[in-house]
């Protein structure tokens, strides 16, 4: 590696904990905030402090200032926006605008018929399917109301239910047969990731902006721009970013179950994936980063749920890809329903393929013994006990590799 990009690493790795310890001392407020709900009134108080703190702790040199001010703006906000004025902050223009709203509410009648005409394409050679084409409209268009109640606790049992979520798996996928396609035009990969964005913002108001799918597109679109202003894509960044933006605007969806759970996952995912980009593909990497997965999410489902699911990392080495294979085949039958409907029925049923070997797989692995645990709910300490210990395990293999290397060298 050539000094200058060892430089320019360096650069994007000291701005990436940065912005990583922002995420932490926002979190840590806001959570700190929820705590203690009756301290709401006080948030103008909060706000000050907060700017006195930054102010004092620049001009003394206090080196973790901007840490603490970041942590009390986060409880500010989450104050300010659970407090009885609620209402005044929803009209603010930056928070809610209502002009925007009635025009989104307008466009509703005409997104449910565009909705409809892409659940008949999506079913386009599926007639004596009936439940794989249910499983292929939740997995595609968001509709997870139509799922059969058997196979949803199917799903669930296994610890794969997840699938169903529209997020960063399935956006990116749509993004990635959105690129290719427009390479196939011979348009640079530059413009092609460019010209995916707005088609990835359609897709996601055709289903309605769930929450999950809306995070993942904030960062499929970050590192879609990247190239474009000569930055090289950064899901570390792009994650922090989308984790700032979501809370500093919506303070109260640190309180939601599947706005932290999401977020957990995709850290572990996006962490996991960075320490082992060195590493050549295959199944110990495919393990690892699914354990990792597991790993982060495990407090939160104790903690709500009661309930820890050991085999969905068994599931998960074969169901995400199968999963993926799912979306990437019923999004190119969906684009070429509209160029030929006999194309699309057969990449349909190439989907329901995919989509019916994850029924059996998830269905295998609901039927294992302690594939599904009921245990107590995990207190708060408990959790954070948890992560310190996946974070200690973390430095430990940074300290090892670290040693190897210099050790190479």
């Amino acid at each position: 590696m050539c000094y200058s990009t060892r430089i320019q690493r360096g650069k994007e790795m000291t701005t990436t904990k940065r912005l990583l310890l922002a995420c932490a001392a926002v979190a840590a407020g806001e959570f700190a905030a929820a705590r203690v709900p009756m301290f709401a009134e006080a948030w103008p108080a909060v706000a000050v402090l907060a700017l006195l703190v930054a102010l004092l702790g620049h001009a003394g040199g206090f080196r973790p200032w901007p840490w603490a001010a970041l942590a009390l703006v986060g409880a500010s906000l989450f104050w300010a926006a659970s407090c009885e004025q609620e209402r005044v902050y929803r009209k603010s223009p930056w928070l809610r605008d209502a002009r925007r709203r009635a025009a989104s509410e307008s466009a509703v009648p005409s997104l449910s018929a565009t909705r409809r005409d892409f659940a008949r394409r999506v079913s386009l050679g599926l007639a004596s399917k009936r439940e794989i084409v249910r499983l292929n409209q939740a997995i595609l268009l968001g509709a997870r109301a139509n799922l059969p109640w058997d196979l949803r606790q199917t799903f669930i049992g296994a610890g794969t239910i997840h699938v169903f979520a529209i997020s960063g798996l399935h956006v990116m996928a749509v993004a990635r047969v959105l690129v290719f396609l427009l390479r196939l035009l011979w348009l640079p990969r530059r413009l092609a990731e460019t010209a995916a964005v707005p088609v990835i913002w359609g897709y996601l108001a055709l289903i309605g902006f769930p929450p999950s799918a809306v995070r993942a597109g904030a960062m499929a679109t970050l590192a879609c721009l990247a190239p474009l202003f000569r930055r090289r894509p950064n899901g570390l960044v792009a994650w922090s970013l989308t984790f700032l933006g979501v809370y500093l605007v919506r303070p109260t969806m640190i309180a939601d179950v599947g706005c932290g759970l999401s977020f957990a996952v995709m850290l572990a995912i996006l962490v996991a994936g960075d320490y082992l980009r060195d590493h050549p593909e295959g199944w110990a990497k495919t393990l690892a980063v699914a354990v990792a997965a597991w790993a982060a999410g495990v407090p939160i489902a104790a903690h709500v749920f009661g309930r820890v699911t050991p085999g969905g990392v068994l599931a998960n080495l074969a169901l995400v890809p199968a999963a993926g294979l799912t979306v990437y085949a019923g999004a190119l039958g969906l684009l070429a329903s509209f160029v030929s409907e006999t194309l699309a029925a057969h990449l349909n049923n190439l989907s329901a393929l995919f989509t019916q070997a994850m029924v059996v797989l998830s269905a295998g692995v609901a039927g294992l013994p302690g594939a599904n645990v009921e245990v107590p709910r995990w207190s708060v300490p408990t959790c954070a006990a948890w992560y310190a210990a996946c974070a200690l395990a973390l430095l430990l293999l940074h300290v090892r590799r670290a040693r190897r290397r210099g050790a190479l060298h």
